[in-house]
């Protein structure tokens, strides 16, 4: 199965040819923890694909990070689609599939996981632009989904804005984020086909990780599991001490 490094979310452009002169360079400018979760970073694990949609292109959300006034303008714009015309949809779906060609290119015949919360509200426009996706979606307590976005945020916009922002329009911004992306969820998870939805809850995954995987192979008809079962075990194993701390609000 392949995936969206870091790497080639920083470098969407050339990582298909200039991958032994840009890569040292991302190598050597990335920290060792990812500030939101204090995992390591590394230029070859999976990163969010959102992040090489926003180098590529002016159709994601994460520019918002840069401008956090506008906020829930990126966010309507760029993940619900609300305010976008049809040239702005056709726009983002011509980034998105250039972006899987060029994967699909280097992994010839393995299928992409792609993970990005925005997705959550995007299921009927990556539905019309890929009829056989398959959609793993993981649900959490809402309390500390709210907490992790706020470490999320505490970690990002000092790097990233040019704009300072209140405290409370962000927090409000975060929960009028959840609300809608879920409503919006709800609304058009009926589209998937059946067979091509799972969906699990997070504090399962985290107790049962190589069981819940099982799982979702299975549901998905995902070929491969047992060929990848070690690895999972072995990651797993090196991160069994890992804990995240949430600070309550």
């Amino acid at each position: 199965m392949a995936y969206v490094s870091t790497f080639e979310t920083m470098c969407p452009w050339v990582f298909l040819g200039s991958k032994k002169i840009f890569k040292g360079v991302v190598r050597g400018h990335l920290p060792e923890k990812r500030p939101m979760d204090d995992l390591e970073m590394e230029a070859d694990l999976p990163y969010e694909e959102e992040y090489a949609i926003g180098n590529l292109s002016p159709y994601s959300f994460y520019h918002g990070w840069y401008f956090p006034r506008k906020l829930d303008y990126y966010f309507r714009r760029y993940v619900l689609f609300d305010d976008a015309d049809d040239d702005i949809k056709e726009g983002w779906r011509n980034t998105y599939t250039y972006l899987l060609k060029k994967m699909s290119y280097k992994y010839p015949g393995k299928p992409i996981l792609l993970k990005s919360p925005v997705n959550t509200g995007r299921i009927k426009l990556l539905l019309e632009t890929f009829p056989d996706s398959r959609f793993i979606h993981i649900c959490r307590d809402p309390y500390k989904v709210y907490l992790s976005t706020w470490r999320l945020y505490e970690a990002i916009l000092p790097t990233f804005s040019f704009q300072h922002v209140e405290y409370e329009s962000v927090d409000r911004f975060i929960l009028d984020f959840y609300r809608e992306v879920y409503k919006r969820y709800f609304d058009e998870r009926d589209l998937i086909p059946d067979g091509n939805l799972v969906e699990i809850r997070y504090e399962e995954f985290v107790k049962k990780p190589v069981d819940t995987l099982k799982a979702i192979y299975k549901t998905l008809n995902i070929k491969g599991f047992e060929q990848a079962k070690p690895a999972f075990k072995s990651y797993v194993k090196a991160h069994e001490s890992y804990t995240l701390h949430l600070q309550n609000r």
